[in-house]
C-alpha cells in the first residue's frame, strides 16, 4: 500500500494497489471525482469491514469462545486472538437474526497499544495471521483477499458515482420543489414517456447487498468500464447482437416465438441490417439465430474465446446496430430504453465478470429451465387466482445459447462455451403496472438511500403511507406498512412451497415491489436461478418436472426446499426491511415481526384446510417458526470458493416467539 496525503498534507490513509489504480484512471480521465473518491474511502472501507465482521460472528467463522460481547450502556463485541490480542468492534445497534451495526472503525488492542483497521484486507490478513481462517486453504485465502480488495475499491467507487448523481438530481429536485424520490418518480413520468420508475430505483440500489462483504466486487472489470456500465453510475450499455449458425444454437420458448423472432419484432431494422451483414458474407439470413450480447462481453470476450467460431463464420458479429438499455441491479441483466407500455423485454446477457459471488454467464441450465418454469407457474398462478392479483412470477418467455459441436471438448470446455454465449428474454416487469399512481421498484430499493430526501426509500413510503391513511404515529404507519407487505406478498410464496413443492428465492434483488400511496399492492418475482423444487410435491398436481440435467433447483430435501423461504423471504427480504425501519423510527422489532407471524399463521390455517396437503402444511410451519433458522453462510462460501453447495448455520428466529397461537 501507498500513503496518500490531502491539499492540507495529513496522512489520511493508506491505498491498496487497487484503490490507487482507480485513483490514477480520475486523475487521467476524470479529476472532478478524484477528490470525491478520497472523500469516500473511508465510508467504502468500513462498508465492506463491516460486513466481513458480521459475517466472522454470524456465520460462526470464529469459535463462539473466543468472542466476548457486552451490552448494556456501551455495547461491543471483542475477539480473543491467538495471540493475546484484542479484535474490538463499537456496536450501535442489535437486532433479530444475530445482526447488529457496527460504530466505525474495527480495531486491534493488546497492553501496549490501539490499532485501527484502515482497510478491510487488514483484517483478512490478521484473522490469516491468527490461524482463524484454518479451513480455507492458501489458494482460497489468496482468491478472498483479491475479492475483498476489489470490492473496497469498487464500494468507494459507488459511493463516488451516487454523489455525482445526486448533486445533479437534488439541485433541479429543489427547483421543482420536489421533496421525496416518490413525487420525483410521478413528476418524472407525467414529464418524460421515455422515464422507467423501475430502472430509476434499480440505479439507486448503491451499495448492494447489505450483508455480502464481496457486495461490489467486480472481477476483470476495468475502473472505466465499471463506470460505463454499472447501475450506481447510471449506466447504459448497448447491447451488441451477434448471428449464430442455427447448427450451432441451441433456442428454448415459452411459445412459437424465439428470441430472434421476438427481437425482430421489437427492434425495427435489425432483421435488414443481420440480413446485410450475412448476405456480404455469402450467409443466408435463415440460416441464423440472433442473440442479445452485452457490450463488455462482446468487446472482451466474444473475440477470444469465440475466435475460431467467427473466424469459420458459424458465428458472425453485428457491428452496425446497438440497442440502448439502462443497467439493472445484476449488471448484467438490461431494461431497454423505450416508450412506457412498449413493453419491450428485458434483457438477460452473459458477462464473464463475477460479481459478488459468482461469474454472470448465462447457463445452459437458465435457458433451458426459463421457459419451462415460466409455463408452469403460469398455470399455477391460473390456478391461485394470482392470490387476488398481487403475487406475480415474472415469465422467462425466450432464451438461446452457442453450442459447439466439437467433440474433442471437456464438459467444462463445452459448458464455458454455452455459458459465454447465452441470453434470456424475460418479461418487462412494467407491464405489469395497472395504474398511472403506481409504483414499482426492486425492493433492494427500500434499504437504499433516497438521493432527494435523505431518507431511507422504505421511510419514505411509510411517510405516504401514513399521510393516505392519516396516521400521526409513525411506529403505527411502520406496522401497518408491515402488515400490508406481508399480507400481498407471503400468501404467494407459502402457497407455492406447501402445495406445489417451488419455493422461491424471493431476495430483495429478485423481487420487485409495486406499491400505490405508500402501501403494497403486488409483488413480481424474477429469475429461477436459485429457485428450489421438490418434485414429489409438484407431480401431484399433473405437473411433469423435467428440467436440465443436474440442475440445482431439483431436490429431494424438504428442507432445502424450507430453506430457500427461511433464508431468502423472512431473512434476506423481511428482516432487512424490518432492520431498516427499526434503524430509522426506533420502532421496537417485536411489533413488526409480529404482523409477519400474523399473516404467515393465517396462511397456514388456510393450508392446512386442504385435507391432501394439510400434513406437509402442518410441518412446513412447525418448521418455520422453530427457535432457530438457518442463516446462509455467504463469507463462509467464499472462503471455500463454492457457490453452488449452499452452507448455512444457525440462528435464533425471531418468529419462534409466535410458535403457538397469535394473541390478539
Amino acid at each position: 500500500m501507498t500513503m496518500i496525503q490531502t491539499e492540507n498534507t495529513e496522512l489520511i490513509n493508506f491505498l491498496s494497489d487497487e484503490e490507487s489504480e482507480t485513483l490514477d484512471y480520475l486523475n487521467r480521465e476524470e479529476s472532478d471525482l478524484e477528490e470525491s473518491y478520497i472523500k469516500n474511502m473511508q465510508a467504502g472501507r468500513r462498508g465492506i469491514s463491516q460486513r466481513l465482521f458480521q459475517a466472522l460472528i454470524r456465520e460462526q467463522i470464529i469459535d463462539d469462545e473466543r468472542i466476548l460481547w457486552l451490552t448494556g450502556m456501551d455495547n461491543s463485541i471483542s475477539i480473543k486472538l491467538t495471540s493475546g490480542k484484542v479484535l474490538h468492534a463499537d456496536i450501535k445497534k442489535w437486532h433479530s437474526l444475530g445482526r447488529f451495526d457496527v460504530d466505525g472503525d474495527l480495531f486491534v488492542q493488546d497492553e501496549q497499544y490501539s490499532k485501527i483497521l484502515l482497510h478491510p484486507v487488514e483484517l483478512v490478513e490478521l484473522l490469516r495471521n491468527e490461524g482463524l481462517l484454518k479451513e480455507a486453504t492458501a489458494e482460497q485465502y489468496h482468491r478472498f483477499k483479491l475479492e475483498i480488495l476489489n470490492g473496497a475499491a469498487n464500494f468507494t467507487l459507488a459511493l463516488t458515482g451516487a454523489d455525482r448523481r445526486k448533486k445533479d438530481l437534488t439541485s433541479t429536485a429543489h427547483l421543482l420543489h420536489i421533496q421525496t424520490s416518490l413525487e420525483w418518480v410521478m413528476h418524472q413520468k407525467k414529464v418524460d414517456k421515455r422515464f422507467s420508475p423501475l430502472a430509476f430505483y434499480e440505479q439507486w440500489v448503491v451499495e448492494g447487498h447489505p450483508l455480502h462483504p464481496g457486495t461490489k466486487t467486480k472481477f476483470g472489470v476495468s475502473t472505466a468500464d465499471v463506470i460505463k456500465y454499472s447501475p450506481e453510475w447510471g449506466g447504459n450499455p448497448e447491447v451488441a447482437f451477434v448471428a449464430v449458425s442455427k447448427k450451432h444454437c441451441h433456442t428454448t420458448s415459452i411459445d412459437e416465438q424465439s428470441v430472434t423472432s421476438l427481437l425482430y419484432q421489437e427492434y425495427e431494422g435489425l432483421h435488414s441490417v443481420v440480413d446485410e451483414t450475412l448476405h456480404i458474407l455469402g450467409l443466408k439470413v435463415d440460416q441464423f439465430e440472433v442473440i442479445p450480447v452485452h457490450p463488455w462481453q462482446f468487446e472482451y470476450t466474444l473475440p477470444t474465446l469465440y475466435k475460431e467460431e467467427i473466424e469459420m463464420k458459424r458465428i458472425v458479429p453485428i457491428l452496425s446496430f446497438r440497442i440502448p438499455t439502462q443497467s439493472l441491479v445484476s449488471f448484467r441483466s438490461l431494461a431497454p430504453i423505450q416508450n412506457r407500455g412498449q413493453g419491450r423485454h428485458h434483457i438477460k446477457t452473459a458477462v464473464n465478470i463475477q460479481t459478488t459471488s459468482a461469474v454472470r454467464t448465462v447457463s445452459p441450465n437458465s435457458v433451458e429451465n426459463g421457459p419451462i418454469l415460466s409455463k408452469i407457474m403460469a398455470s399455477i398462478l391460473e390456478k391461485e387466482n394470482n392470490f387476488d392479483g398481487r403475487f406475480v412470477v415474472i415469465q422467462e418467455r425466450a432464451g438461446a445459447y452457442y453450442k459447439s459441436l466439437k467433440e474433442s471438448l471437456s464438459e467444462e470446455e463445452n459448458w464455458t462455451f454455452k455459458a459465454n454465449l447465452g441470453s434470456l428474454l424475460r418479461e418487462n416487469p412494467e407491464n405489469h403496472i395497472k395504474e398511472e399512481n403506481e409504483i414499482p421498484m426492486a425492493a433492494a430499493a427500500l434499504l437504499a438511500e433516497s438521493p432527494i430526501s435523505g431518507k431511507l426509500i422504505a421511510v419514505e413510503l411509510v411517510e405516504e403511507l401514513a399521510v393516505h391513511y392519516q396516521l400521526s404515529d409513525q411506529k403505527e404507519a411502520a406496522s401497518l406498512f408491515i402488515q400490508k407487505y406481508a399480507e400481498a406478498s407471503l400468501p404467494g410464496f407459502l402457497t407455492l412451497m406447501v402445495r406445489y413443492g417451488i419455493s422461491l428465492e424471493g431476495h430483495m434483488q429478485n423481487s420487485v415491489s409495486v406499491f400505490r400511496n405508500g402501501e403494497l399492492v403486488r409483488i413480481l418475482l424474477r429469475d429461477f436461478g436459485g429457485i428450489r423444487i421438490l418434485p414429489e410435491r409438484l407431480e401431484k398436481h399433473g405437473y411433469d418436472a423435467k428440467f436440465y440435467p443436474g440442475s440445482s433447483i431439483v431436490t429431494d430435501q424438504v428442507d432445502q426446499l424450507r430453506n430457500i423461504i427461511s433464508y431468502s423471504v423472512i431473512q434476506n427480504h423481511f428482516a432487512e426491511l424490518i432492520t431498516c425501519l427499526v434503524r430509522s423510527l426506533e420502532i421496537e422489532e417485536d411489533r413488526l415481526w409480529e404482523e409477519v407471524a400474523i399473516v404467515c399463521k393465517a396462511v397456514f390455517e388456510d393450508l392446512k384446510k386442504d385435507s391432501s396437503i394439510a400434513q406437509q402444511a402442518e410441518a412446513d410451519e412447525y418448521e418455520l417458526f422453530q427457535p432457530t433458522i438457518h442463516l446462509k453462510a455467504l463469507t463462509t462460501m467464499r472462503l471455500q470458493g463454492d457457490i453452488t453447495a449452499y452452507t448455512f448455520t444457525q440462528v435464533q428466529n425471531p418468529l419462534m416467539k409466535w410458535n403457538g397461537e397469535i394473541q390478539s
